[in-house]
């Protein structure tokens, strides 16, 4: 999967950011402490034109200056408006911890087109602004930011990544070398050794001890099939012939995800380039709620580039979930007010293709013993009351169809969040690489 991260590997580089936050946090602070979004994006905005890396001091001990001039170097010999960001993140801070609300604020006091790439954590995201320019997308250094990791498996210095996300953001084609570091490195968990065996062997592996156990082992198949064949005729009773398959279900099945597939890649495109015309009000608050949109379009983008075979029908509708979180971001910074959990719309918590038409509503799931507040549409209001079961989006999980919702969580985000109705991190969670489990 394209996510920037890797189940087993501790990364020790963001303790160490953190520290140098909190130790540079204990420095006096200036008299006019106004380090508000505002001012904090134009000085980085600034900075980029005169050069374009921008080095917090805060991060001069883990990057060196000759890393840096590569950098820029590499950068001014393409032409290309790449910038490269290394700034403290944190939630709380200016941009609340999150990399494309800081690209979308020094973007939109830089203007024209640009592709940052913003150090979160110890890995590197990549912001296409506008995400498309006439029409086609570039998106080079969202591509760049992923190969990054990869191509360092997931556990290269900033320095290192820096590096390899500025190679691949200048190259004639970013989107092929990353899926071409993503073959490479999935080839390589595949080509792995498994675990070996027992290294003694054993009388059975050896020819010898295989001759001398065949009598034994024969002889009590003999008896078990005797025995058991003679009970099978004692108890068995006349079986009922199989059901037939029915086809016609799995065929409409099929036809109904495609159909949705096409309506999210659609709208993919749709809301894409909504962003990339967008012209917020003017102040901070627009800004950050059109990074959210930018996030959240972002998250879309990466579930449904992974479509298709080995995916299944939720993360197609999370796809859609997605993109009207992005529209609610898109009307937040067209009114220039800053987005919220309170000001998007909620989705039937049973099946988010129900709408967002829902009231909070408690529900109890048949056979449980405790319910749980969540929104539903008018028709899953009536089930509840009526005490029937809900017409909830079916999902196959171990060979079975079962209520998405049913799917342990630790193996889908769409169940552990209810696709956002149950908490308001979802973007977060697959921005992180948390989608159906596949970390």
């Amino acid at each position: 999967m394209p996510v920037d991260t890797r189940p087993g590997i501790r990364r020790p580089l963001g303790l160490l950011t953190s520290l140098l936050i909190v130790l540079s946090g204990l420095a006096p602070a200036p008299a006019h402490a106004e380090s508000t979004a505002e001012s904090s994006a134009e000085t980085i905005a600034n900075a980029l034109g005169e050069s374009p890396v921008y080095v917090d001091p805060v991060y001069s001990s883990v990057l060196s200056e000759e890393a840096r001039a590569e950098a820029v170097t590499t950068i001014e010999e393409s032409g290309l408006p790449v910038r490269v960001v290394l700034t403290p993140l944190l939630a709380g801070d200016d941009w609340d911890g999150d990399a494309s609300a800081l690209a979308a604020a020094v973007h939109d006091r830089m203007g024209g087109a640009g592709h940052y790439l913003v150090l979160e954590g110890d890995s590197f995201r990549g912001q296409d602004l506008p995400p498309s320019v006439d029409g086609s997308p570039d998106l080079r250094a969202h591509y760049a930011a992923l190969a990054s990791s990869y191509a360092t498996e997931f556990d290269g210095s900033v320095g290192e990544r820096m590096e390899r996300a500025v190679e691949f953001a200048v190259s004639d084609d970013p989107e092929a070398v990353y899926e071409e570091y993503v073959s490479a490195y999935e080839d390589s968990r595949e080509a792995a050794p498994e675990p070996a065996g027992n290294a003694e062997g054993s009388d059975i592996e050896s020819p010898e001890g295989a001759a001398a156990m065949w009598p034994w082992v024969l002889g009590t198949v003999a008896l078990l099939a005797l025995l058991g064949g003679g009970y099978l005729l004692w108890t068995r009773r006349p079986t009922a012939p199989s059901m037939p398959q029915h086809a016609a279900f799995a065929n409409a099945s099929q036809a109904r995800r495609e159909s949705l597939e096409r309506q999210a890649e659609r709208e993919l495109i749709e809301v894409g380039e909504r962003l990339g015309a967008m012209e917020p009000a003017t102040g901070t608050d627009a800004a950050l709620s059109l990074g959210r949109a930018l996030d959240a379009h972002d998250a879309a983008r990466r579930v449904a580039e992974h479509l298709g075979e080995g995916s299944s029908l939720a993360d197609v509708v999370g796809v859609l979930v997605l993109l009207d979180l992005a529209e609610d971001g898109l009307a937040a910074a067209g009114k220039g007010r800053r987005w919220s959990g309170a000001d998007r719309r909620r989705h039937c918590y049973a099946n988010p293709l129900h709408g967002t038409g829902t009231t909070d509503t408690d529900w109890r799931q048949l056979g449980a013993t405790r319910s749980v507040r969540v929104p539903l549409c008018g028709g899953c209001v009536k089930a509840v009351r009526g005490r029937t079961r809900l017409a909830a989006l079916q999902v196959e999980h171990e060979g079975r169809s079962v209520p998405y919702y049913e799917v342990p969580v630790e193996e889908s985000v769409w169940a552990a969040t209810g696709f956002g109705s149950l908490s308001d991190d979802l973007v977060e969670r697959i921005l992180r690489g948390e989608r159906s489990g596949r970390r």
